[in-house]
């Protein structure tokens, strides 16, 4: 028998074995996460920009949308993962982090629609007190006491069950979940019942209750009403209405499938039982209050243009070759902390440090191809540099929109093939080991456990490594030779120029160049007399301090960024004048 001190992690039962569709399903999945991240990112984006809908209604549904997306982090990353994985299991603090995560998004989904609520009672019983009654300060504290609320409940009832001795470790789930956890107790559990039924009364039935009441004195002053009262209560109430519903119905879904033996029942239904309230409510309500209102409906496109603004820059001015090739610079940047840092973070708190074949190759992949880009990036950026100080006249005509273009394209897809050629390459190799001593999937790392024939692998790892470090490196030491020259025998304007232009270019070449010499070192040769701190280091330096370095170098060296920094906070100080009624 287990008890408290031996359960350091839990299986999760509900997984079946999805064989050949398990990429599928994979792809799926990261597409609905996908599509409820635009949604509620752009519903969100509208309402915040748009001063007509800075109103009561509209600043409830932004913090609705807000909730949907921190529900939503609670579970699909943590579901892809599990997807990918043979071994389905997950260390106990990160069950219980995530069972607080999807708790608070539970109650604090509640206590929105609650208010939101209590917000059509006032409109449509008591229009001509609605703003005196509901002003922005009243919101503010409405909006920060639900989720407080929510938040400080949800503490206790995990910080209960993380108290409980267990005598088991499987959770028929595929998800972490309280009252499976509270299953696998054998020590008392009536103080966990008791404060169950207290935290439900006040998390479910208590904005239940409060929704009922509103709902029936709003059908009171509709019957009696006007026919502008009642479309107006039809037009701003059957999304929040159709919202209730369905969340209510999701997590009736969960409960039933939680509380009673559904064992008749088939696999797929029972997931999708479990899944429904997490998946679709974020996925419904962006769509529900994006075509039924049509304060909403008339932003939509102002919306998407901002973002789209957004993505290629507040200013102007910054629409030039070196900027742009910045962007990418920044954009591949994020690509790669996001291939590293998420799945860092689950093994932190992992106490059982395995990944399944699919998705360290996908890790492998991702982070291969950051290098590459990376490269790649450097140098196009070394030429652009090349080309303003060796030749400022025709500098225009020689890198044009479509000559920057046909570049990043070519850099991109040049990373992206060559390194897919060799993950396949080692993924076909037979392998007789599964121990790597990494904290992260190295593609050399997984050559070494082979004990197949691996000299194509040697030799396409040769040429993949000349064209895509060797060479680039090789240009961008001429690009800078160069500009030396033309320094040397230049004005003192051209000097300056190349020093304020280059200096964070080099920087950036000079941090990445030793980053990915200390990981060659530390993977390539015996390092067992470091310390384990150390050879982490080095070889989580080119992955964390790369990305740091660049934004930091950028944003302090390059006069135009500095001064489109300050126009964007001048602009956000404005606003924020604008906005001190809050």
């Amino acid at each position: 028998m287990l008890n408290s001190t031996q359960v350091s992690y839990f299986t999760l039962a509900a997984y079946f074995d999805t064989k050949q569709f398990k990429y599928l399903l994979f792809m799926f999945v990261l597409f609905l996460y996908v599509v409820i991240i635009v949604s509620n990112v752009l519903l969100i984006s509208v309402i915040c920009v748009n001063r007509s809908l800075h109103e009561p209604m509209f600043l409830f549904l932004c913090s609705l949308f807000v909730n949907e997306l921190y529900g939503s982090l609670g579970l699909f990353p943590f579901l892809l993962v599990q997807i990918l994985s043979d071994v389905h299991i997950v260390s106990v603090p990160l069950c219980f982090m995530q069972i607080f995560c999807l708790y608070t998004y539970v109650s604090t989904e509640f206590f929105n629609l609650a208010v939101m609520s209590y917000d059509r009672y006032l409109a449509i019983c008591h229009p001509l007190n609605y703003h005196s009654l509901m002003t922005l300060k009243k919101v503010a504290v409405f909006i920060t006491t639900a989720w407080i609320t929510a938040f400080l409940i949800v503490s206790c009832t995990t910080s209960l069950s993380f108290s409980l001795q267990l005598c088991g470790n499987v959770i028929n789930k595929m998800y972490c979940d309280n009252y499976s956890i509270v299953k696998l107790a054998c020590s008392d559990i009536t103080v966990n019942n008791i404060y169950g039924l207290v935290s439900t009364a006040l998390c479910v039935f208590g904005p239940l209750g409060i929704i009922l009441y509103t709902y029936m004195r709003i059908l009171q002053v509709c019957f009696s009403g006007s026919k502008q009262t009642r479309q107006k209560a039809v037009s701003t109430c059957t999304p929040h209405l159709a919202s209730l519903i369905n969340f209510s119905f999701g997590i009736c879904f969960e409960v039933l499938q939680s509380r009673f033996n559904m064992s008749t029942v088939p696999n797929v239904i029972r997931v999708l039982l479990s899944l429904y309230y997490v998946t679709c409510q974020p996925l419904f309500s962006p769509v529900m209050y994006g075509l039924k209102l049509s304060k909403i409906r008339s932003m939509w496109k102002l919306g998407s243009n901002v973002l789209l603004s957004v993505v290629i820059g507040f200013n102007r001015s910054l629409h030039e070759p070196m900027y742009v090739f910045l962007c990418v610079l920044c954009a591949n940047q994020l690509f790669g902390s996001t291939s590293l840092f998420p799945f860092l973070l689950l093994q932190i708190l992992s106490d059982v440090h395995t990944v399944s074949v699919p998705f360290c190759f996908l890790q492998v992949y991702c982070l291969h191809t950051y290098l590459s880009v990376e490269f790649f990036n450097l140098t196009v950026m070394s030429y652009d540099r090349y080309l303003a100080i060796c030749y400022p006249l025709q500098y225009h005509s020689l890198m044009t929109v479509r000559k920057v273009a046909a570049l990043i394209a070519a850099e991109s897809l040049t990373a992206f093939f060559g390194v897919s050629i060799y993950t396949s390459m080692s993924f076909s190799l037979h392998r007789c080991r599964n121990v790597i001593d990494k904290v992260f999937c190295n593609n050399y790392s997984i050559v070494q456990l082979t004990c197949s024939d691996t000299t194509s692998n040697n030799i396409y790892g040769l040429v993949s490594t000349v064209v895509g470090v060797v060479c680039p490196v090789i240009f961008i030491f001429y690009t800078y030779m160069k500009i030396l020259k033309v320094c040397y025998y230049g004005s003192k304007q051209t000097q300056q120029k190349a020093v304020s232009t280059c200096t964070p270019h080099l920087a950036s070449i000079i941090n990445f160049f030793f980053g990915v010499c200390f990981d060659i070192l530390q993977s390539r040769f015996n390092t067992n007399h470091l310390p384990n701190i150390v050879k982490i280091f080095l070889s989580l330096y080119f992955l964390t301090c790369q990305p740091l370095l660049n934004p930091v170098m950028y944003g302090l060296n390059l006069s135009k960024v500095q001064q489109a920094w300050k126009k964007l906070f001048s602009v956000q100080g404005s606003l924020r004048a604008k906005f001190c009624i809050w």
